[in-house]
């Protein structure tokens, strides 16, 4: 018997001894209202040979995927694998934790028991080494192989790293990706009087908000001309400025970090174009390389991303990608990209988990991303020229309110928005965007955006 077939039967074998009886597993999809082909369908799974899945990432997208699949089959073998020494954590609260207004122990979302509870078999500071897709077969690190039946991939990304002069034995310099490195930006908060941040996305507002609520003089360099200087127009730009002037941020725009050095304990920064502190700390949100290297010459298709289709099913049989590093096929603005927010990456999760199952449905959801923006709010939807060079788009701005709206268009479909400010509307902008809804007068969107809900649904409803 080979390795192989030995680990199967001796997992079969332990499945046996801790499987419930057949009507305690039929019991929980009784109230659930399925006709008799999606009963037959379940008790097929739930009675035949127990299928190991392997997913490589516990992130929001691999961790939901398990929780699904644990749901829907309950005698499958799930294994899950991960570099960091973490159970499941939400990086969207990695932010309020580094502005002290979040408890360390509200960061996790799993915690080890619940994988016990729930038969997860999760394996921390584990490296996948190899993928070998034809005899469907993990190598680890620090060793073995992984047989599996069905493949998640659910990697994630990486920072980017800034690569400038004496940025390898700069002390305190920091990404903002991982829960240790934020633990490490809260523990020299209080000796900090200066902070130095680089990145004009969303991850660089996020440090520099935090560090301005931490009343630290804060720094924010931005390569561009303003931020999200690739969605947003110079208007926009400005709602931003202004928003950040009033927080009490120091903005350097069209600059770049040159230089870093070490000066009496600090770092002490220089620009491009002029820019010069002495920090206490420095930390930069320069964007994501995807964790794909390790599928480098295998038949697995990849760009940014590994690409899937509208099922997320990749180009190998029985190899699924979820959540920041897959490139989907997405049916509403019928293009590929990736969306790297934690929706998403939990919608993923638990939408391949049911496909991996054998369904066959389409994920269908609009990229949407919302936030705080220093004193207000930010909430982007759908794709905006970043991603569609080619959309036109209007806007309306109120200075003084800080209010800004952008819309986007692909001839008569409204493709995607942008709002500062006031929220309201953007229920509707979804759902315009999302149903395709061709739109003879752009401007009269603005309209539905300036109306109360209750209007915005009576304006819009059929008639009769």
């Amino acid at each position: 018997m080979s390795e192989r077939e030995h680990a199967r039967a001796q997992h079969r074998s332990d499945v046996q001894r801790c499987r419930p009886h057949d009507a305690e597993r039929a019991a929980p999809f009784a109230h659930f209202g399925e006709t008799s082909r999606d009963t037959t369908r379940r008790e097929t799974v739930l009675s035949s040979s127990p299928t190991r899945f392997v997913i490589i990432g516990n992130g929001a997208a691999g961790t939901y995927a398990a929780e699904q699949l644990r749901k829907d089959d309950v005698a499958a073998e799930i294994v899950m694998i991960d570099d960091e020494k973490y159970t499941l954590y939400n990086r969207v609260s990695l932010p309020r934790y580094l502005r002290g207004v979040l408890l360390e122990q509200r960061v996790y979302v799993r915690d080890m028991p619940w994988h016990e509870k729930n038969r997860i078999d999760l394996r921390l500071e584990t490296k996948v080494t190899q993928v070998n897709f034809e005899e469907k077969t993990v190598a680890l690190d620090p060793g073995g192989e992984l047989p599996y039946d069905r493949l998640l991939i659910a990697t994630g990304g990486r920072p980017n790293p800034l690569k400038v002069p004496g940025a390898e034995s700069a002390k305190y310099l920091f990404n903002f990706q991982y829960f240790d490195e934020t633990k490490a930006m809260v523990a020299r908060i209080p000796d900090s009087k200066v902070a130095v941040v680089m990145g004009g996305s969303f991850i660089g507002y996020e440090l520099t908000e935090a560090f301005a609520f931490r009343k630290l003089e804060t720094h924010w360099i931005q390569r561009g001309p303003w931020f999200l200087r690739r969605s947003l127009d110079e208007p926009g730009g400005k709602v931003v400025s202004l928003l950040a002037e009033d927080a009490g941020v120091h903005l350097h725009y069209e600059e770049s970090i040159e230089r870093l050095a070490p000066q009496n304990g600090q770092t002490k920064v220089t620009g491009s174009k002029g820019f010069s502190a002495t920090a206490d700390l420095v930390a930069v949100g320069l964007g994501l390389t995807m964790n794909i290297d390790i599928f480098k010459g295998t038949a697995l298709e990849a760009n940014v991303g590994v690409l899937t289709n509208e099922f997320l099913e990749t180009n190998v049989p029985d190899v699924w990608a979820a959540g920041d590093v897959a490139e989907f096929y997405d049916v509403v603005s019928q293009r590929h990209h990736r969306m790297g927010t934690w929706d998403n990456s939990l919608n993923h999760g638990r939408h391949v988990a049911k496909n991996m199952l054998g369904a066959k449905q389409p994920y269908v959801e609009v990229p949407t991303y919302a936030s705080g923006m220093f004193n207000s709010n930010i909430s982007v939807m759908g794709v905006t020229t970043e991603e569609e060079p080619d959309a036109e788009s209007l806007f309306e701005v109120d200075y003084d309110g800080r209010n800004y709206k952008r819309l986007f268009f692909l001839a008569d479909k409204l493709v995607g928005a942008i709002l500062i400010g006031k929220m309201r509307g953007r229920k509707k902008v979804l759902e315009l965007i999302s149903s395709r809804t061709p739109i003879d007068d752009r401007k009269k969107v603005f309209e539905l955006l300036a109306m109360p809900e209750v209007l915005v649904k009576s304006a819009t409803a059929p008639e009769s």
